[in-house]
């Protein structure tokens, strides 16, 4: 329980939450078409555990000092009334109190009547449960109940949501960032990092560009960009996927954005992504420019769509060919919900963001498993000590999804010594 002197950080904020505040709640109960029942959810809580990514990793754009190789992310538990328990990740959202809040009434109820289902199959959440797993503020407690549910049916989360589309799935490492500069090195380290991705299997990455709006100012930093991506595309060959990334280091200036991308063009670059904050406009004007020259690069945005409602202009422009809303802050039922808006756009692909993410990776290769326009997954290559993932394969530069109940991943026996602060418990 949680009382109402419990001090403790919660997704790296202070945490109070008063006691009553969290009172018992009216609340409709959530009915499913299903007709049987699964034990009630007993508690829930969320933690801060430590990871790490799999080696060094530089800055970004807006990036204040390098990612370096630690990190901590913010895990959600949900304990059902058998025991059975399912882990899922916070992503970006904040489990402060007023999202306790809000969470709190679903203790006691049945989770299997949070959805829709047929033929032994979710086919999608329940009228009353949208405004939990379609609100960005509350749909990381989802990917918990995904999993415990998965558990008590013995099946894969891809297997209660769909049928398989595809056995490898693809992903792209998408640690490449500015390494040069981290390194006081030149692009030859760009070079260098990208060879041994390909060892590792990867056959494709992302890199980061946008080194003008900070790191390396003005005019050098276009340059260095340019000089950054074709020695990637030398170093990996032609048979071989690039993204790129600039986290908006090009705002305001489509002078540069044009001389980038039409340097850049001719060594294949599969799409181009946050160039300059959402602006469709910018970007038809960015996309004219470069045909006159005969160019054409796809454009990607999308990973600060939160809401379903708002997906609709980013397919509707005609600008945008992927669109990557955060697999761990949206929410996996949210994420299928997108793609599938999407299946009425041929020119559209979706592409969940994930950064920083064990769990989000594992989320986006079930989504991709049973979604044919979940073409790829973003690989941020990073692992939570709290948790052991099992039957994943990575093979040949593709994932092969697991078939463990739930999304495939248990506690580790001694996960509590990394947790950093206080667990906090909501029952």
């Amino acid at each position: 329980m949680l009382s109402r002197r419990n001090f403790v950080k919660v997704a790296g904020i202070p945490l109070v939450v008063p006691a009553t505040l969290l009172g018992k709640s009216s609340i409709p109960p959530a009915a499913g078409q299903g007709t049987e029942k699964a034990p009630a959810i007993k508690s829930f809580s969320v933690f801060q555990a430590t990871g790490n990514f799999h080696r060094f990793v530089g800055m970004n754009a807006y990036d204040k000092a390098p990612k370096g190789i630690k990190g901590t992310k913010s895990i959600v538990k949900v304990v059902l009334a058998d025991g059975t328990y399912g882990i899922g990740p916070v992503g970006y959202s904040t489990a402060d109190e007023q999202a306790l809040l809000k969470l709190k009434p679903l203790i006691g109820r049945d989770p299997f009547a949070f959805y829709n289902w047929q033929a032994e199959k979710i086919t999608g959440v329940v009228e009353s449960m949208k405004e939990y797993f379609y609100d960005a503020r509350y749909s990381w407690f989802e990917s918990a109940v995904l999993d415990a549910i998965g558990k008590l049916r013995k099946q894969p989360v891809w297997s209660l949501t769909g049928e398989a589309q595809r056995d490898g799935i693809d992903p792209y490492d998408g640690t490449l960032y500015f390494e040069d500069i981290a390194n006081n090195r030149d692009v030859s380290i760009i070079a260098e990092t990208a060879k041994k991705s390909k060892t590792d299997g990867y056959r494709g990455i992302k890199i980061k560009l946008g080194r003008p709006s900070k790191w390396l100012p003005g005019e050098a930093g276009v340059q260095r960009d340019i000089d950054a991506f074709v020695a990637l595309r030398e170093a990996v060959g032609s048979n071989f996927i690039l993204m790129a990334d600039a986290n908006n280091g090009y705002a305001n200036q489509p002078g540069w954005a044009i001389q980038l991308l039409k340097a850049c063009a001719p060594y294949q670059m599969y799409f181009m992504e946050e160039l300059f904050p959402d602006d469709a406009a910018a970007y038809r004007k960015l996309r004219e420019a470069l045909l006159q020259d005969n160019f054409f690069v796809p454009i990607a945005e999308g990973e600060n769509i939160r809401d379903l409602a708002l997906f609709d202009p980013y397919m509707q422009d005609g600008i945008y060919n992927y669109l990557q809303p955060d697999m761990h802050t949206c929410g996996y039922s949210n994420i299928l919900a997108m793609a599938k808006k999407a299946e009425s756009f041929q020119h559209i692909k979706v592409i969940p963001h994930v950064w920083q993410s064990q769990l989000g990776l594992l989320m986006s290769l079930h989504a991709s498993k049973i979604r044919r326009n979940i073409p790829y997954v973003e690989d941020s290559r990073y692992f939570e000590h709290a948790m052991v993932s099992s039957g994943y394969l990575f093979q040949q530069g593709q994932w092969f999804v697991s078939n463990k109940p739930g999304w495939g991943v248990e506690l580790a026996p001694d996960y509590k010594q990394f947790i950093e602060g206080k667990e906090v418990v909501i029952s």
